[in-house]
This record gives C-alpha cells, sequence and structure tokens, in this order.
C-alpha cells in the first residue's frame, strides 16, 4: 500500500513538471502567433488536440461521465481567459496572476468541508505573498487583468472538476478540448484568417503550439490530478510560472523586474514547502 502510494506520488510529481515545461514552451507562442487572434488558436488548439486523442483511442470512445460534460464547459473559458490575459497583458504577467488559482480551491475546499493540512495553508499564504510581489507595478492593462482573474477562477473551477471525473484520460483529452476548438471557432466567425500559403512557417508554429500547448500539456494535468490532492496538485501546478516567464524571456524578450522576480522567488517556495510535506507524509 505505501510503496502504491509512493508511485502515485511519483507519477503525480512527474506530471507536475510536464505542466511546467509545456507552459513554458506553449503560452509565449500565443504572442509570437500573433497573426492569430486568441480565439482562432483556440480553435487549432482544441481541435488538434482533440484529432490525437482520438487517435490514441483508435475511435473507440468510452465512458463520458457528468463531470466531464461540465468540463467541456469549464476548459474552453478557462482557456479564453488565459489567453486573452497573455494577448492584453503579456505570458508573464498573466502566469503570475494565474498562480493564484489556488485560492480558488482553497475557498471551494472550505464549502465542502474538505480537510485542509496545515502545511498547505502555510503554502497558500507564501504563494500569494510573491504573486502580489510579482504582479506590483505602476501600469497595469485592466482588460488584461480581468481576463487573467477570469481565467484564473475558471482554472480553478477545472482543477475541482478534475478530481471527481471517472471518465478515462482520452475521452477527458478528447471532449474539453472539442469544446475549446467549438467555442473558439464559434467566437472567430468574424475574424480574418491569416494565409497559410503566404506564411507557410505558421503551419509549423501552429501545429507545434497545438500539440506541446494542447495534448502534452493535458496529459501532464491528468497526471498530476489523477495522483495528488487537489489542492496540493493546484499549488505545485503554479510553478509553471517561472516556465513561461524564461520561456517568455527566450522567445519574446518579456523581462520583469528584480523586485518581480523576487516575488516569482517567494511564490516558488510554496511549492518546495508542499513538495517536501508530501514526501514526508508518504514516508511516514
Amino acid at each position: 500500500m505505501e510503496a502504491s502510494v509512493q508511485t502515485n506520488t511519483t507519477k503525480g510529481l512527474l506530471g507536475i513538471l510536464g505542466i511546467w515545461l509545456t507552459a513554458g514552451i506553449a503560452l509565449p507562442l500565443i504572442n509570437i502567433l500573433n497573426d492569430f487572434s486568441p480565439t482562432q488558436l483556440m480553435t487549432f488548439r482544441g481541435y488538434v488536440t482533440a484529432l490525437l486523442a482520438l487517435l490514441f483511442m483508435r475511435g473507440v470512445v468510452g465512458k463520458i461521465d457528468l463531470y466531464t460534460k461540465l468540463m467541456m464547459i469549464v476548459l474552453p473559458l478557462a482557456t479564453l481567459g488565459l489567453f486573452q490575459g497573455v494577448r492584453y497583458l503579456g505570458a508573464g504577467p498573466t502566469i503570475i496572476i494565474i498562480t493564484a488559482t489556488p485560492i480558488v480551491n482553497f475557498c471551494i475546499g472550505y464549502f465542502l468541508k474538505r480537510p485542509v493540512r496545515t502545511t498547505s495553508v502555510i503554502a497558500l499564504f507564501v504563494l500569494l505573498l510573491g504573486v502580489v510581489i510579482a504582479q506590483w507595478s505602476d501600469e497595469l492593462n485592466l482588460r488584461g487583468l480581468a481576463w487573467a482573474c477570469f481565467g484564473m477562477v475558471m482554472s480553478g473551477v477545472l482543477y475541482e472538476l478534475f478530481a471527481r471525473t471517472t471518465s478515462g484520460t482520452f475521452e477527458k483529452c478528447l471532449c474539453t478540448s472539442a469544446g475549446m476548438g467549438t467555442l473558439g471557432l464559434l467566437l472567430s466567425l468574424q475574424t480574418p484568417w491569416p494565409s497559410f500559403t503566404v506564411q507557410p512557417e505558421l503551419l509549423l508554429f501552429v501545429v507545434l503550439f497545438a500539440f506541446v500547448g494542447g495534448f502534452l500539456y493535458w496529459i501532464a494535468n491528468m497526471w498530476a490530478f489523477d495522483n495528488l490532492p487537489t489542492n496540493e496538485a493546484s499549488i505545485l501546478a503554479q510553478g509553471e510560472t517561472p516556465a513561461v516567464i524564461i520561456g517568455a524571456y527566450f522567445l519574446l524578450g518579456e523581462q520583469l523586474t528584480l523586485f518581480q522576480w523576487f516575488g516569482v522567488g517567494i511564490a516558488l517556495c510554496s511549492a518546495y514547502i508542499l513538495t517536501r510535506a508530501l514526501k514526508n507524509i508518504n514516508d511516514d
């Protein structure tokens, strides 16, 4: 039993690492692919990921439960908030705001009377302190801030649904990605699409974005939330923040001040605190 718990925790932490890496590569690409609107990128990411999931299932779709159907609504909304936030605020500032997602899970957990570890509460406060410091700025795009906050709330709701659904990994991937692609397509009906014949390299970037930021990112999330408690997984997943900032630095030239980097460092301390706590629990 103890070996099984340890194995699950290891898988969950590998999933967390996957979230960090895939987000660090994919999110900065949103502003590299600025020929496309955020909703057009949602269309590509959603339908390409859904197609890949269907191929992995060899066309045979299993059980689709109620929570998976709810995820078909929530995930597209969370993605819309994230993509719009990145477009108006930049990848770094947006992901810093998204880092506060665990507060949504703690609030939901409070009303559901879910047990909360003292270590998790400490990690949450450390996380929020880091977010406030890292996001401190004299210049702030309110429209981008509103979209990022919307994405944060929807992400928290999505994390709760992750822990409740009983559908298979690829069934969840197929349904939610199809929902994302459909919402993106509906919101893009009045938006002109760029021509791939004029810029053929765009196709390569779009496919890379959809594969890494869609399919691989999804699998990493499933590993994390299927094998770790929701509160802890929600906090650890926010370690994607420095990965995105580093990716934005190399791909877009986005930079944070030393003060903001200090805030990011504080936020990451929460991930370290929780990782140590989970290890100690399993060792006991």
